[in-house]
């Protein structure tokens, strides 16, 4: 009978906790002698909140990259974005072995493809193309305050530049209703890059031997050989950010084919296309100046992307573990700040929100891990109730305090050499599912998006459900 008093006691502290939780996490003892009886409690503990800048913890390799500028309104200062792409070359591409017209590009030009934007829509942007002179590397991480001077001659003269606007009034609206049509914008080359494409081709050693075609025999070897990649750089405007989901070069060329006389003497043009795919790197530039003044604010603490501002979470992890038994429930919730209403254009609100110890926040990204519900939570933003929730972090909070006690055990300095072992850092993300709608992926949200939690001064408060025994039941 004590059992089934203490399961029903457990069961109605659930629900009236949490209401559905699909993560209960019982930890402790699931096992309850049938000669003990045990209490169930709830209890509060408060933990400690602050902005922090993300700095260089933003990876910028992404599938989607962005470009342009616009003034925050919570700054006063221009956002900027710029990004680099490398192009992917088709395994063993190949021009037609003859009748190239005098080896010799018609036209090449750079795509920027997409279907988002922020901000103005017939807001007249600017953007300046420069080629690389230095590859990016695979297999090396790298972040969105990356320096595009490693990589161009920063003193040298763009090859291409474009005024344009996220909607273009110049195409018919026929064209722009159509099933196939993507906006995108369209950026001249020079003539002499697509040239320098065909004449490597079909460049031959000092045997005669046609060693042209390994360097488009596949995406390394043309980066290496051909073409390191292009950086693009917003240089005018201030109001709109496209959301740019592939970048590609067309190349036109003219050749001749063979005519219905037999003879190759029919002149036709064709295209070679060059994408920035997943095979290839593409990595955002951000930039974002006076953020010190919302890390500055105690009032609350902020969530902000692409830019970049995160929340850091100081949890009580001993003060928990000391005065509690067994913890069967652990919710902490991040209520957001209903903010100004009268921007032109407002910030989004991340939908998904990863909780990740401080300590893994690099690793996390990088080892492409996904949440284990032990030392990284995710969840979703709730609209109803204008919160983040985080339903049950109770194996976080005894993982933390297990790891506490083994190493103050052997070296009593321990937390003051890892100041950070109790905190864990709030991060908008986006996730990528399976056909059955798993997740399998877990990226950093780099829309325009930023909100205000409560928190800073004001503490979070930590409900918990915890089990005791209780000789005197």
């Amino acid at each position: 009978m004590k059992r089934v008093l203490f399961i029903l006691a457990i069961l109605i502290s659930t629900i009236a906790f949490i209401g559905c939780d699909d993560n209960t996490d019982m930890l402790g003892s699931s096992i309850v002698p049938s000669g003990d009886a045990m209490a169930i409690d709830t209890m509060t503990f408060y933990a400690k909140s602050r902005s922090i800048m993300a700095n260089d913890s933003i990876l910028a390799n992404t599938n989607r990259v962005y470009l342009g500028k616009h003034t925050d309104p919570e700054t006063g200062t221009i956002f900027s974005s710029d990004f680099i792409a490398q192009f992917n070359c088709v395994e063993n591409y190949g021009f037609p072995e003859e009748g190239v017209l005098g080896d010799s590009a018609y036209k090449i030009e750079l795509k920027l493809f997409y279907n988002n934007y922020f901000g103005d829509s017939l807001n007249t942007m600017k953007c300046e193309v420069f080629e690389l002179n230095k590859k990016l590397e695979e297999g090396v991480p790298y972040y969105t305050n990356i320096n595009p001077e490693d990589f161009y001659d920063a003193q040298s003269k763009a090859i291409a530049e474009k005024t344009y606007c996220a909607i273009d009034n110049a195409i018919a609206d026929s064209i722009k209703n159509g099933e196939d049509y993507t906006p995108n914008i369209t950026i001249e080359l020079p003539r002499e890059l697509g040239h320098r494409f065909i004449k490597k081709y079909y460049e031959k050693n000092a045997a005669g031997e046609h060693i042209g075609k390994e360097y488009f025999a596949n995406s390394e070897n043309f980066i290496s050989n051909i073409l390191k990649g292009l950086y693009v750089k917003s240089t005018q405007g201030d109001g709109t950010v496209i959301y740019v989901s592939m970048a590609r070069i067309n190349l036109y060329f003219q050749h001749y084919i063979t005519s219905e006389s037999g003879k190759k003497d029919s002149l036709a043009t064709a295209i070679a296309t060059f994408s920035s795919t997943k095979e290839v790197l593409q990595v955002n530039k951000f930039s974002n100046s006076n953020l010190q003044s919302l890390i500055d604010d105690n009032s609350c603490t902020y969530l902000k992307t692409p830019a970049g501002i995160f929340t850091e979470v100081e949890l009580p992890i001993i003060k928990i573990a000391e005065n509690t038994d067994t913890l069967n429930l652990t919710k902490i919730t991040f209520t957001r700040y209903n903010q100004k209403s009268d921007y032109q254009y407002k910030y989004s609100i991340p939908a998904g929100l990863l909780m990740v110890r401080k300590s893994d926040m690099y690793n996390f990204f990088l080892k492409n891990k996904s949440y284990d519900k032990i030392t990284s939570f995710y969840t979703t933003f709730n609209s109803t109730y204008n919160q983040y929730v985080f339903n049950n972090i109770s194996r976080l909070i005894n993982y933390c305090y297990a790891e506490y006690e083994k190493n103050t055990a052997i070296d009593p300095d321990w937390t003051a050499k890892n100041p950070d072992w109790n905190k864990v850092v709030l991060i908008p993300v986006t996730t990528t599912k399976d056909s059955n709608g798993n997740i399998v992926g877990i990226t950093h949200d780099l829309k325009m998006s930023s909100v205000k939690l409560r928190g800073g001064d004001d503490d979070i408060a930590i409900k918990i459900v915890t089990s005791r025994f209780n000789e005197e039941w």
